[in-house]
């Protein structure tokens, strides 16, 4: 398999003019990413930060005229950020609510596949989200409100703030995924192209290769926001992003980061 890097610069010319820095001149906007959200939003040493939030979101501003400037938050203050001024943007933003002052949410802006992942061996039979009951499994901090609501029903904590005994969160994605290799749950929920990329890193000190099986029980995407300050600039944002969808450079984006998932 070609290594992202690799990927990436195969792009066809055009493509890679959605990489750059904006044209001089354009009007900056102070865009707020995650931390580090691979392979949506990280740090590469060669290309500096990249992933498909940071290209899709580069792509959307620089057809509305703009260039960015990117800001690193931890993802539990990008919403935040937005509504103290400190941010125009924030971008995928996992808490959703209804506009205010100062803070407008745009058409879902970032989709992750979500599935259920247990090791081949285990020959576990889930059929649905309710055969996860008998099972534990590893998921992103909050994941009990992202993935419909029976699940939500299930999985939310209790009054006293305790989840069930097979449900384990975890900030981290990558503390997500060492658990599963780890032995630690038997199932692990997360994004396809998200477990590919921990995959690939934890293979030096993890048994990474162990096959695996995919349950697809969950809806096909969830989608996420990005926030703006302003709410005509989150509107043209939504046009923008409806063309990037339509003449097919969002799938072209997407793809660079997804090319090693299989069905």
């Amino acid at each position: 398999m070609k290594t992202l890097s690799a990927r990436l610069a195969s792009l066809p010319v055009l493509t890679c003019a959605l990489l750059l820095t904006a044209q001089a001149g354009a009007a900056e906007l102070r865009v707020a990413f995650s931390s580090s959200r691979p392979p949506f939003s990280f740090h590469d040493d060669k290309l500096g930060d990249t992933g498909i939030e940071v290209d899709l979101m580069r792509a959307a501003l620089e057809r509305m005229g703009y260039a960015m400037k990117i800001m690193i938050v931890p993802n539990s203050r990008l919403r935040r950020a937005v509504a103290a001024g400190s941010a125009d943007i924030a971008s995928a933003v996992h808490e959703r609510g209804p506009d205010g002052k100062g803070v407008y949410y745009s058409d879902d802006f970032i989709e992750y596949r979500n599935v259920a992942i247990g090791k081949q061996g285990r020959q576990l039979d889930i059929r649905s989200l309710l055969d996860l009951g008998g099972h534990s499994f590893a998921i992103w901090q909050n994941g009990w409100r992202d993935l419909g609501p029976v699940f939500q029903a299930i999985y939310q904590p209790d009054p006293s703030g305790r989840f069930r005994h097979n449900y384990h969160e975890s900030a981290s994605q990558e503390n997500q995924c060492r658990m599963f290799w780890a032995n630690r749950v038997e199932l692990l929920i997360i994004d396809r192209a998200v477990f590919d990329w921990f995959r690939g890193k934890l293979a030096a000190s993890l048994p990474t290769a162990e096959a695996v099986r995919y349950y697809d029980i969950f809806p096909r995407t969830t989608g996420y926001p990005a926030v703006f300050h302003d709410r005509a600039l989150r509107d043209r944002f939504n046009l923008a992003l409806r063309q990037l969808r339509q003449n097919g450079d969002y799938q072209r984006i997407e793809r660079r980061y997804r090319s090693g998932e299989r069905d």
